[in-house]
């Protein structure tokens, strides 16, 4: 017996879905009510998440007891409720693309999630409908969102990255970390994104809390000197020039160290703020002072051949045909296997 006061019940609730995000949601809100999930499939992430606010029961034929059920598309649950059932609609049934659900004698009453879908559900049922919004509760806090643009090897502080991010997962911060590179999966945590190189790095710099950089060794780090640019604080190791350029632990950076990952972590929420001062390079004293003639030609076009076989898929793109396409075009269809440079 699965006995509670109010019960929401969703035959299968996936990784990722509308549906899932209005149990979550719904679950979020209403917590403090004497509340369940129940189920007959659950993703474990899902699973998860959702026991740190509720049970969560995966039904093998029991009987519900409740003051209230709130159920979705599927009817066959009815059978072993004991309660107040409500079926709440999250799809267009007038819209003729989804199986209408059949009014059943069971069924308390209907929930529509708009204005617009209780007129149009009252009108196919015959019977007046409830409406409510579906529940949103918005986090506040921000996550604090790490980016990196490296290399990952041994060399560039990979070991020193995984406890980094051990620690950050354990810490209950809201964190995400973009790590651009060709090397994937190397750190594993469900908040690391791998993502891979690019030439427009500095769009993902822009949206950083920090940008991070655990190497072991470097002469003078482009990632790190184009985040104090932009007057974003770096996370990095003990490098031998960064005195040099004005890197101050506390004021512009933390400093990390094997020794020190808990005291980072503990620090992490607090950004720093600062104005960078920055350096200037002296290739304009090394170069011949003589003005550029060069006219650009305007887009840059590539010429490709197509080297994709499956003529179902092919997008357009056959097999030993060449062609020209502006660079962009010719990136993303190289991404895809499609085509090769010719």
């Amino acid at each position: 017996m699965i006995e509670h006061a109010n019960i929401v019940y969703m035959p299968n609730i996936s990784a990722l879905g509308g549906i899932e995000t209005y149990v979550y949601e719904l679950i979020k809100k209403y917590k403090d009510l004497d509340i369940a999930v129940v189920c007959r499939k659950i993703e474990r992430g899902q699973k998860r998440r959702l026991q740190r606010m509720c049970p969560v029961y995966v039904h093998q034929g029991e009987k519900i007891r409740c003051k209230v059920c709130l159920i979705n598309y599927d009817q066959t649950i009815l059978d072993y409720i004991e309660g107040d059932v409500y079926q709440v609609f999250h799809q267009d049934y007038s819209s003729g693309l989804y199986e209408m659900p059949k009014k059943d004698p069971r069924i308390k009453g209907y929930i529509a999630i708009t204005k617009y879908q209780q007129k149009k559900m009252g009108e196919i049922l015959g019977t007046e409908c409830m409406m409510s919004y579906n529940p949103l509760t918005i986090d506040e806090e921000k996550p604090i969102v790490i980016v990196t643009a490296s290399r990952l090897y041994e060399n560039k502080g990979t070991k020193l990255m995984q406890e980094f991010a051990n620690r950050m997962d354990a810490s209950g911060v809201k964190w995400l970390w973009i790590i651009l590179t060709c090397d994937k999966d190397v750190i594993e945590s469900p908040n690391v994104v791998f993502i891979d190189n690019r030439l427009d790095v500095d769009k993902f710099l822009s949206m950083a809390t920090y940008v991070a950089l655990f190497s072991k060794a470097e002469c003078c780090s482009y990632t790190l000197n184009e985040a104090l640019f932009r007057n974003i604080p770096i996370l990095t190791t003990t490098l031998p020039y960064l005195e040099e350029i004005g890197v101050k632990d506390g004021e512009n950076s933390y400093i990390v160290t094997e020794d020190n990952l808990d005291e980072v972590v503990k620090k992490i929420r607090n950004v720093p703020k600062f104005k960078f001062k920055k350096f200037e390079d002296s290739y304009g004293s090394i170069f011949y002072d003589k003005k550029s003639s060069y006219e650009p030609s305007g887009k840059v076009r590539v010429r490709v051949k197509g080297i994709y076989t499956d003529s179902q898929l092919k997008r357009d793109v056959y097999p030993n045909e060449t062609f020209p396409v502006d660079e962009a075009r010719a990136d993303y269809l190289m991404s895809l296997n499609l085509v090769e440079e010719v």
